[in-house]
């Protein structure tokens, strides 16, 4: 009787991990036709605050705090820094904060991009959405 159990638990192994590499395999595919776009690293001495993106191509957008995958193309994107304001104070006391532009980037495949809000103090009128970094996958 035990061993006529072992069987059909290994079977169910078997399927499982059949299971787990069609999902990679997947993953893989999916990943192959996208861009990896990266919002969330801060470079507080270039003046450069992570970005959350709320809009993409007009559009209200929920994607990651992090990182999200776009569909290669032009893309308008737009979003919410938060600021670190101790490596680049605001000099100005008559400052305002106004929305950033959408930036506009041509996402090309097998590209990272890394995108953030340049806000250096001097002047606050040039404050925009930037990216900062594009890095070639292998």
């Amino acid at each position: 009787m035990r061993r006529l159990l072992k069987y059909p638990l290994m079977v169910m192994l078997i399927l499982a991990a059949s299971s787990v590499s069609a999902q990679i395999d997947d993953e893989e595919l999916r990943l192959a036709d996208m861009v990896r776009v990266v919002t969330h690293i801060e470079r507080p001495a270039d003046c450069i605050a992570p970005v959350l993106v709320t809009r993409i191509d007009g559009e209200s957008a929920s994607v990651s705090a992090k990182s999200f995958l776009i569909e290669p193309g032009t893309h308008r994107l737009n979003g919410k820094a938060l600021l670190d304001l101790s490596s680049c104070p605001i000099t100005d006391s008559r400052f305002r904060m106004k929305p950033a532009q959408d930036l506009e980037v041509i996402f090309e495949l097998g590209n990272t991009y890394y995108i953030g809000y340049y806000h250096k103090p001097e002047n606050p009128d040039e404050w925009q959405l930037v990216v900062w970094n594009i890095e070639t996958n292998p």
